[in-house]
């Protein structure tokens, strides 16, 4: 180290131990050092340093002229120069992130992020951002409310090509003796009041019969059904419909209902970190069984599979769960789905639990799939004493 060089490191350190500044003239190859110092280390240098340095330089432009040459400070100082203000070493100390130097970076169409990065961010690799959830098709439900999806189609037959089909909300009364298509909407249908008939059946649920006339309207329901000591209905799905016998004019459809689950299951669930499983076929087509697991606690999620072995299809979906409703995310279906959506909601109380849900998708080599259904949780059975 030459004696010129240790005695400007000597000269900084007493500089920054003292504050002050004594007689200091440096010459155009100590400011260019100090300079680089600066701009590696910002801390390293006094300031009043810096200053001085900067305006030294400044003094030392180049000769106008077309053909003027670089002087030897101007090759050694990263700060002097036309480009100065390009180079990463003449930013100095950054009170913020500032983009690199260079032309503006064109406009690109990335999706809105979505994700969970609390232990990273999606720059780093460290966590994997979420595209933004599907828009659900229809409104959501509200924890211990009443809670049903269903189809409509023209006519009494229940069942329509898919593209004259829609889904609607369903409302059921806790006895079976009316419905109502779309409450409160621009579609709304209400039934006719109607009496029950209820049969039980071998695989836990039971049968009902409701049907009405009133005038020229009639109505009928023909379920599955849940029933509690009660016999108030807990869960319900299959078919109804509602027309005028003058007219001729007539709709019908399949819808799976319940009552929400309340914020007290809910927060059982969740601060367990219950994973509960459920299951059932679907209605339009009941050769479709559907497969769901949800896994409570402080950021619920779930996955679910449907299947129709007589049609040779499947597919697979996931997302969030957001209170009892969830709904499908696009980057979480099974790869042979070109477009969907998968929306449902939670009912009832653990241990009595089920989902009503509607499926709208597009398979590759299948086509459009819509349809409605009710999936049961799957309750372990009671182990046997020793």
């Amino acid at each position: 180290m030459s004696f010129q060089r240790l005695a400007l490191l000597l000269l900084i350190g007493f500089w920054s131990i003292t504050g002050q500044a004594a007689s200091f003239d440096p010459d155009d190859q100590d400011c260019a050092s100090i300079l680089q110092r600066w701009a590696e280390n910002p801390g390293s240098v006094p300031q009043q340093m810096v200053d001085l340095c900067k305006e030294n330089m400044a003094n030392l432009a180049p000769a106008a002229g077309p053909t003027a040459t670089p002087t030897a400070s101007a090759a050694t100082d990263p700060c002097s120069g036309p480009d100065a203000a390009n180079s990463v070493l003449c930013w100095g100390p950054w009170s913020s992130l500032a983009p690199a130097a260079g032309p503006a970076v064109a406009s690109l169409d990335f999706p809105d992020f979505e994700g969970d990065c609390e232990n990273g961010n999606e720059l780093d690799g460290r966590c994997t951002p979420l595209l933004a959830d599907s828009p659900p098709i229809l409104e959501g439900c509200t924890p211990g409310a009443p809670c049903g999806f269903a189809t409509i189609v023209d006519g009494v037959t229940s069942s329509a090509d898919v593209e004259d089909t829609q889904f609607l909300r369903f409302d059921l009364d806790p006895k079976g003796r009316s419905f109502t298509i779309d409450p409160n909407g621009t579609n709304e249908i209400g039934s006719v009041p109607m009496s029950t008939n209820v049969q039980t059946h071998r695989d836990g649920y039971e049968n009902m019969r409701s049907t009405g006339v009133l005038g020229e309207e009639q109505s009928r329901i023909v379920a599955r059904v849940i029933r509690d000591e009660e016999d108030t209905i807990e869960l319900a799905a299959d078919v109804w419909g509602h027309g005028n016998r003058v007219t001729g004019s007539a709709n019908s459809g399949y819808f799976a209902w319940g009552t929400a689950t309340s914020i007290s299951g809910l927060n059982l669930l969740n601060g367990n970190g219950i994973s509960v499983s459920f299951t059932g076929p679907m209605s339009v087509d009941n050769g479709t069984i559907g497969s769901v697991t949800v896994d409570f606690g402080s950021r619920p999620i779930w996955e679910g599979n449907w299947e129709n072995a007589a049609d040779a299809w499947s597919f697979s979906a996931g997302g969030s769960v957001d209170g009892v409703n969830f709904i499908s995310q696009p980057g979480q279906f099974s790869a042979n789905v070109q477009t969907g959506v998968v929306q449902g909601a939670l009912l009832g109380e653990p241990g009595r639990m089920g989902i009503t849900h509607i499926i709208d998708v597009t398979l590759d080599g299948v086509g459009h799939i819509e349809d409605v259904g009710l999936l049961r949780e799957i309750v372990a059975a009671p182990g046997i004493a020793p």
